[in-house]
């Protein structure tokens, strides 16, 4: 979909306009040393003045960041019989790149190093693994670690001193205590609008919408601010002659999808280029296109367009609709999608699993946003 693009030339633009910056893939494909054509590590890499890098490596985090809980790992697994080189790549849990990713973020907002971090986040369902990894980390160390922690002292009292299965070192839980309390700091970070927010990018394209339209859905189920969407690899006006009429017309009404779909965020537009948009020289063109003079560091929004919560036990979908009235509005919901008109205005909004098979009941207009009750 071009995220990978329009990352770079975010990160890139900003880099020229004074700020330190700095870019994160947490793809496991890294396609943006691709994009940058630039070799990146698990190390920060400076890319040209005001801007470095990075990929994360999980291996190399393994090596440098969580050497206790690594060592205890790779014993455990050899204990069990398995030999040390199969042990050590074992010790590589699921969710660890980016428990890693996340991390550096909160490193870089403590020491005020950079001033914009964009990164550049795997496809749809990894980005929402990485963004409720915090919910998710914080529900296991609240209800499982004080247990895991003192069944361990036991054991060491009792059975530990006859077992050959090593029990977990000091060094070891304290690492853990830590990561539960980097955890809760990463959680703020991210909920916090005026530091973090997402740009959804998007391409002319039924399937891509449908995505990005979940993608939305969720993020805001998280509570995350999205702050606006890339309209990605569009076809320009001044091409028509090198296109055919029906792409044009096609484009149209995905164009009108998306508005109904997203608006009203602020929407920023890419155009297809006939070559590939790498290196530096071709990532500014196409930061050109999306900011013009702009400086893509401004924050558009810190207001959430969709949010879902549940309040005194009551599922709730809030949807900002200004210079509305309740008499205006009219709901219909088919299969997974909620539309929502008002006037010549409509919404569609794609439910989460928990709000699929529950009817909308009741709908009210409170400071300036529509407040849906589902039942």
């Amino acid at each position: 979909m071009g995220k990978t693009s329009v990352a770079a030339a975010t990160a890139l633009r900003c880099a020229e306009l004074g700020h330190h910056t700095i870019a994160i893939s947490t793809d496991a494909a890294h396609s943006l040393a691709d994009s940058l054509d630039v070799p990146l590590t698990g190390d920060i890499l400076n890319i040209s003045k005001n801007l470095d890098a990075i990929e994360v490596d999980v291996v190399h985090e393994m090596e440098t960041r969580w050497k206790e809980i690594g060592q205890y790992l790779s014993d455990f697994m050899v204990s069990q019989g398995l030999d040390p080189i199969s042990a050590k790549e074992m010790t590589v849990w699921p969710g660890m790149e980016l428990m890693s990713a996340l991390f550096y973020i909160e490193e870089f907002q403590k020491s005020g190093r950079y001033d914009v971090v964009v990164m550049d986040t795997a496809p749809t369902a990894e980005t929402l693994r990485l963004l409720s990894f915090p919910d998710t980390a914080n529900w296991y160390f609240d209800k499982m670690y004080k247990i895991f922690r003192n069944t361990v002292r036991l054991a060491r009292a009792t059975v530990g001193k006859v077992m050959s299965t090593p029990l977990p070192t000091d060094a070891f839980l304290r690492d853990l205590d830590h990561l539960k309390d980097r955890m809760k700091t990463v959680r703020n970070i991210l909920l916090d609008a005026s530091t973090t927010s997402v740009r959804l990018v998007v391409n002319p394209e039924r399937m891509v919408i449908n995505e990005t339209k979940r993608a939305y859905t969720y993020l805001s189920l998280y509570n995350m601010t999205v702050e606006c969407l890339v309209i990605n690899r569009l076809l320009p006006e001044e091409a028509r002659d090198h296109y055919p009429q029906a792409k044009y017309e096609e484009q149209s009404r995905y164009m009108e999808l998306i508005e109904e779909s997203f608006s009203p965020l602020k929407m920023l537009k890419a155009y297809q280029s006939s070559t590939e948009v790498l290196g530096k020289e071709s990532l500014m063109v196409l930061a050109k296109q999306l900011f013009g003079e702009g400086d893509p560091a401004e924050v558009y929004t810190t207001e959430k367009s969709l949010e879902i919560f549940n309040r005194d036990g009551v599922d709730m979908l809030a949807l900002r609709l200004p210079f509305s009235s309740k008499e205006e509005v009219e709901l219909y919901k088919t299969n997974d999608v909620l539309i929502v008109k008002v006037g010549w205005y409509k919404r569609s909004v794609a439910l989460p699993y928990s709000l699929m098979k529950k009817e909308a009941r009741k709908a009210e207009f409170k400071d300036g946003r529509l407040l849906i009750s589902f039942q």
